[in-house]
């Protein structure tokens, strides 16, 4: 065990310090630009990082996880995994061409209704997204081949990209959005020029990847993530909504809170982003005592993550909430616990969901995300108030998404991991977990 902690904690560790200089880069950013430009310029600026933010890890995220687990697992036994690459990227040049088209073909209704008149922040979205989609395929090469000092540095250097350039254009007086967008679009594709020169086993050749193959994993890895996203941020698309006339005021403080009582969230991240490719490695080598005291490594750190998020809310919730928003921003325990619980099974259900595609298990996490789902829109009926209502719902989402996943783990679990982790013949189907 001490040596899986000494392993996940040189993976975890460059990683986590370059999603903390992105993120801090990031408020940064907005900070610095909504000083230089007011209030009312700032808002298309604002939809633009929402929108960048929101569209390039939907579109890339899974291909990241494909790549970074095929490549982990070809390294280990010894093959190179240039055509996986390389199907990647086309896939991601088709997805970017497309977007390029629907952008190209909505840019007035877009730059109008979206961006305030402002045509530059159009391209700069698409850049954007052309930035995130070489982001996320050579962080996945990174992770494969288990150079995460080179992915936490194309994060930091992401990072501090933004902040100096909005930083130089609030020097020299620069007022208006749209310079402020360019950069933002421009700051992940240089990003990805200074870091992409070594990409290991990614760039090495290997056996035949075929398209089949990739799209089978994209595909379910597509559907999950949506899905997931929809268990984790649907709670306070549903407070908006769901909050009438009179309840404008507490929906509002809900979603506030909300934000507070995801902050393990951003911690786990860094885990996240190394514990797929190590599981697919050590699943790839028939390590199954291994695989195991990796994932119970992990599932338990994540759980006391979870847990002391929840002691920490419980005790000084309320006081908390009001010492970073103000004293206007009035909440209860009874509101708070909940959305802290839901957060801690959240994470749980994701280290299960990452431990099954590991292995080729794409259709568990589905099945699970879409459960949770459901589990969530069926708790919105409950005749709760308000607060109680959306965060209970986003307990039982969270909730049945991870026992859904334990279930499914356990069995896998029942059989060698190397029949799951091989891989798939031409038409081949793979079991759904």
């Amino acid at each position: 065990m001490a040596s899986q902690l000494s392993a996940v904690t040189r993976q975890v560790g460059p990683v986590a310090v370059g999603l903390g200089v992105l993120g801090l880069a990031s408020f940064a950013f907005l900070s610095v630009s909504g000083r230089a430009l007011g209030p009312a310029e700032l808002a298309p600026l604002g939809t633009l990082w929402v929108l960048i933010n929101a569209l390039g890890p939907a579109l890339f995220q899974p291909l990241e996880q494909e790549v970074g687990r095929a490549v982990a697992e070809r390294a280990a036994h010894g093959h190179g995994a240039r055509p996986v690459f390389l199907r990647a990227c086309a896939l991601a040049g088709g997805l970017v061409v497309v977007a390029a088209v629907v952008l190209f073909l909505a840019r007035r209704p877009l730059a109008d209704e979206v961006f305030a008149g402002q045509d530059v922040l159009v391209l700069a979205l698409l850049l954007g997204l052309v930035g995130l989609g070489a982001e996320h395929l050579t962080r996945g090469a990174f992770a494969g081949g288990g150079a995460f000092p080179r992915y936490g540095t194309q994060l930091a250097i992401d990072g501090v990209l933004r902040i100096g350039s909005a930083a130089a254009l609030a020097l020299i007086g620069v007022a208006t959005a749209g310079w402020y967008g360019l950069f933002l679009g421009l700051a992940p594709i240089v990003a990805v020029l200074l870091t992409a020169g070594w990409l290991g086993p990614a760039n090495q050749p290997g056996p035949h990847h075929s398209w089949g193959e990739l799209s089978h994993a994209v595909g379910w890895l597509s559907v999950g993530a949506l899905a997931s996203q929809f268990v984790i941020n649907a709670a306070p698309v549903a407070a908006s909504l769901l909050a009438g006339a009179e309840e404008q005021a507490r929906a509002g403080i809900f979603i506030s809170v909300l934000v507070l009582t995801r902050v393990p969230l951003f911690l786990f991240a860094a885990i996240q982003a190394s514990f797929l490719p190590g599981m697919a490695a050590l699943a790839a080598a028939g390590d199954d005592a291994g695989f195991r005291r990796r994932l119970d490594l992990i599932a338990g750190a994540v759980t006391a993550m979870g847990v002391a998020g929840l002691l920490v809310i419980v005790a000084i919730g309320p006081w908390l909430v009001r010492l970073v928003y103000g004293s206007d921003f009035v909440t209860t325990r009874t509101d708070l616990w909940p959305l802290a619980a839901a957060s801690g099974l959240f994470m749980l259900a994701s280290v299960l969901a990452q431990t099954l595609v590991s292995i080729r298990g794409y259709r568990a996490p589905v099945v699970g995300w879409l459960a949770g789902t459901a589990a969530f829109l069926f708790a919105l009926l409950a005749p709760l108030r308000l607060e109680q209502r959306v965060g209970f719902a986003f307990l039982a989402g969270s909730a049945v998404a991870a026992l859904v996943l334990v279930i499914a783990m356990r069995l896998r679990l029942r059989a060698p991991l190397t029949a799951g982790s091989r891989a798939p013949a031409d038409g081949e189907d793979i079991p759904w977990t």
